[in-house]
């Protein structure tokens, strides 16, 4: 038996082609398995799962063949692929003339001892000091120090004691040092380093082997470069070292990793070919085949992936969780997760178990296309198939119900999570934040916060910006501020995202002035305001028609480089267009296109409501053909602009023609749109087409409202037409859907009273106030001015007391006015009842002569 084991070992430990193939097979499966392990807890993508492998199987070859180096022959020296100069080192202590002595031994070892415990300052310092002695360190000491620098990856060190080792002559260093050196440049992808240090070791007096050009093979790989990969393995063969397996392996990751899947077929059959030819050892293994189905899954040829896992097989060859992976990866990061998912079932299928990683990929499409039903079925199928899901797979769960506002889903993978042994950690808690952040919950976000603290987990910027958002969203300013100052509180430094939420929120609460403060202590903080941040504000300060203070910020925020969007553009325009300055909002609307931004549907339409607040319909029709030049479709809300520009110029035909035209277009009227028409024809003073077109309404599937009716109404009442009037009235009610507004009632009121029926007048008053509507001024006026005409002049006295006690001025003079009484009373003869009506006069608030038709303030057909 122990016969056999030492021929295993010796077997196992041999430097031939069959003993390298021996140890890459059995470490191969075992650093497989050790991987798939490894990811139930740690998942990892397969091509760094893979990478991993290689680069441990090329540590472990170098310890081995370094252990039965021996000094050979000269090498041929390999082609200089680039030249890459070494950076000058620090200057170290000059070592004496080498004296033999057992001390340079013990402290040999005690400097491998601290290097094996990772203590490199400890066992620099020893090196010094014995530099700093009249001892001289050997070969051995300097090769210490450089290999356990390399090892923890600290380059700059390892080097600058080769180059110590160098200039002090006291030996050269041995193939393994050197080659750790290499495989330090290969972990930090530092391609050309290691390719430097490969061409300087026979200046040093080291020969090249195998593991030397497979370092920088692996460095070639790591960085994609597979033109150099390609280049080494033939200055491999040149230089008389065999490839081997590690060596092909490492040139198919570089394919893989520059996605070139033609290149990686063609080295992983010439592995074949020469494995059949001639070497045994170099037959593809599963690591080989997994690079080359990655190289074509990357290409996105998922035909040609599914062909090299069917030659592995054919070829004896195992596929493994990788070989399936690297294709749903590819898949699900394509869209098509139908397809991503029917390879999971391949999988299973095959013998082959999914691991976590590989249920994670397409869970991560599904989260970010917010798709929750497809993304719990597959997590319930994970379950049943008894994969354990992860840190990183309940994270992407509660992602995807953050991301949709369900709080509660959140809450409930947190729970789960918990129960299956899983600690959530920060990342857990903030995305589960999120979900109350969308629904402006700030006592939910606050909860997972100290949740966070009870668990040791420190909240860390992310979440104070958490509940600042849900702050801005729930419009509490008061409790922003008061986070903020914990933020700053906790060492944090508040960054733009910071900011950018208590500008919002004060902005949403329309303190303007605070939002301000607060953009200026960003500015001085040294965070760049961020567009949203600006927006925020502008939109505020928009909505309080403060048109030069919007263009202020807005040429800040040219100053400061700020991105001005066109919805920010759209709300300065906009802003105009509620001043009716056609100019100013025709004029940042130019400005707009000169600096690149596209204008939009809205950003012209509300150049087009501009020109209908200042009775311009030619410049609004003007600017629809300028829209449409652009080739920008009107909406709704651009016809109906132009519609109210008809009806605010009395044009009906026009006010028409642009209704046909919205038809013929497909955008559907809405009542707006009829009402803008209904009022054309009424300004017009055409009340039959006013009334066909309220009469038509249903008709196009669009029900008219109080201001359709109390617009046809109103019309009546100008046209002296009172019959007509209460005839639209009863029909407004009839239905029980509409009750008349206020308007309505005072239309009626004033066209009785202009058709000199004072009774009738009075009774619709009456009925008026019945309905709880408010007579308005205008309508006393009038039911004073037709009670004077007809010699009521007690009555229009009452009337004018009654509008008096409503609070309502009363006119000075004219129809209407108490003056009007009181000249009635001495015209009548009775001079005390006049003296007394104008001593009503004097004390009464007045207000200037009421004009025929009355005064109303409805808004007839803003867009």
């Amino acid at each position: 038996m122990t016969g056999i084991a030492s021929d295993a070992i010796a077997l196992f430990t041999s430097t031939s082609n069959f003993g390298v193939m021996a140890r890459t097979v059995v470490l191969g499966g075992l650093g497989t398995f050790s991987v798939n392990v490894t990811g139930m807890k740690l998942p990892v993508p397969a091509a760094y799962e893979e990478l991993a492998i290689v680069a441990a199987l090329l540590v472990i070859e170098l310890a081995i063949q370094s252990r039965a180096h021996v000094a050979a022959a000269p090498a041929k020296k390999a082609p200089k692929i680039g030249k890459v100069p070494v950076a000058p080192r620090a200057e170290l202590p000059e070592a004496p003339a080498a004296k033999s002595g057992g001390a340079q031994s013990e402290v040999s070892l005690r400097m491998q001892a601290a290097a094996r415990a990772g203590d490199l300052p400890a066992a620099e310092a020893m090196m010094k000091r014995l530099l700093a002695s009249e001892a001289s360190p050997s070969v051995v000491c300097y090769g210490v120090l450089i290999s356990a620098f390399a090892k923890a990856g600290d380059l700059e060190s390892a080097e600058r004691w080769l180059g110590a080792l160098r200039r002090a002559g006291v030996g050269a260093p041995n193939t393994i040092c050197m080659n750790i050196v290499i495989n330090a440049c290969a972990k930090q992808g530092d391609v050309a380093r290691a390719e430097y240090w490969l061409r300087q070791m026979p200046a040093l007096g080291v020969q090249p082997d195998a593991m030397s050009y497979n370092a920088v093979l692996d460095a070639c790989a790591r960085a994609g470069e597979l033109a150099r990969a390609e280049g080494w393995l033939r200055a491999m063969r040149e230089a008389g070292q065999q490839p081997n397996l590690v060596s092909y392996s490492s040139v198919l990751h570089a394919c893989a990793v520059a996605s070139d899947a033609k290149k990686a077929e063609s080295w992983l059959v010439a592995a074949m070919v020469e494995a059949s030819a001639a070497d045994a050892t170099l037959k593809p293994n599963a690591i080989c085949y997994n690079a080359v189905i990655h190289a074509c899954s990357k290409a996105s040829d998922i035909d040609r992936a599914a062909h090299w896992i069917s030659a592995m097989v054919a070829q004896g060859v195992q596929p493994t969780v990788n070989s399936y992976s690297t294709i749903i990866d590819r898949l699900a990061k394509n869209g098509d997760v139908e397809g991503a998912e029917a390879w999971l079932g391949r999988m299973a299928d095959a013998g082959v178990e999914a691991d976590v990683v590989s249920y994670n990929m397409i869970l991560c499409k599904y989260s970010r296309a917010e798709d929750a039903g497809h993304a719990i079925r597959l997590f319930q199928q994970m379950l049943s198939r008894g994969v354990r899901p992860n840190t990183v797979c309940y994270n992407l769960m509660i992602n995807i119900h953050a991301r949709s506002g369900d709080a509660q889903g959140a809450m409930r993978r947190l729970k789960e999570m918990r129960a299956a042994g899983i600690a959530p950690d920060r990342i857990s808690l903030n995305t589960a934040m999120k979900a109350f952040v969308r629904g402006g919950d700030v006592r939910g976000a606050e909860m997972l916060l100290q949740e966070m603290r009870r668990s040791s987990v420190q909240p860390d910027l992310y979440s104070y910006n958490a509940i600042l958002a849900a702050c801005a969203r729930a419009k509490e300013s008061q409790r922003a501020e008061q986070w903020f100052v914990r933020l700053c509180e906790d060492g944090l430094v508040a960054d733009a995202m910071s900011y950018g939420a208590m500008i919002e929120v004060h902005a949403q609460v329309g303190d303007v002035r605070r939002a301000e403060t607060w953009l200026n202590r960003m500015e001085e903080a040294g965070a760049q305001p961020s567009s949203h941040a600006y927006s925020a504000l502008i939109q505020a300060v928009s909505r309080l028609g403060d048109v030069p203070r919007v263009e202020r910020l807005i040429v800040a925020m040219v100053d400061r480089g700020v991105e001005v969007s066109g919805g920010t553009y759209n709300a300065l325009i906009s802003a105009c267009a509620k001043k009716g300055d056609i100019e100013r909002a025709e004029r940042w609307l130019r400005q707009m296109a000169e600096k690149g931004v596209q204008a939009d549907v809205a950003s012209y339409s509300a150049v087009i409501h501009a020109c209908a607040k200042a009775n311009d319909l030619s410049r609004a029709e003007a600017w629809v053909a300028k829209m449409e030049e652009a080739g920008t479709d009107a909406n709704v809300v651009t016809y109906n602009s132009v519609i109210n520009a008809c009806a605010r110029c009395g044009d009906a035909h026009r006010a028409e023609h642009w209704l046909e035209k919205m038809l013929a277009k497909g955008v559907a009227p809405g009542v707006l749109t009829y009402n803008s028409l209904i009022n054309a024809c009424a300004k017009a003073g055409d009340l039959a087409r006013a009334e066909r077109w309220l009469t038509a309404m249903p008709t196009h599937g669009v029900q008219p409202d109080d201001v359709s009716y109390s617009t046809v109404i109103h019309a009546c009442g100008t046209r002296r037409d009172p019959r007509r009037a209460e005839q639209w009235l009863d029909k407004m009610q009839a239905g029980g859907a509409l009750q008349p507004s206020a308007f309505c009632y005072n239309s009626v009121v004033q066209a009785w009273s202009r058709a000199g029926d004072a009774t009738r007048a009075a009774t619709w008053l009456e009925t008026m106030r019945r309905g709880s509507a408010e007579p308005t001024a205008a309508s006393y006026s009038a039911l004073v001015a037709v009670h004077v005409r007809t010699g009521a002049l007690a009555e229009a006295e009452a009337f004018a007391r009654e509008m008096m006690a409503a609070g309502h001025a009363v006119p000075r003079n004219g129809p209407g006015s108490l003056a009007s009484i009181a000249n009635a009373w001495q015209m009548r003869g009775d001079g005390a009842r006049a003296a007394q009506v104008r001593r009503l006069a004097t004390d009464a608030p007045s207000m200037p002569p009421a004009s025929g038709r009355g005064s109303s303030s409805q808004n007839w057909s803003s867009p």
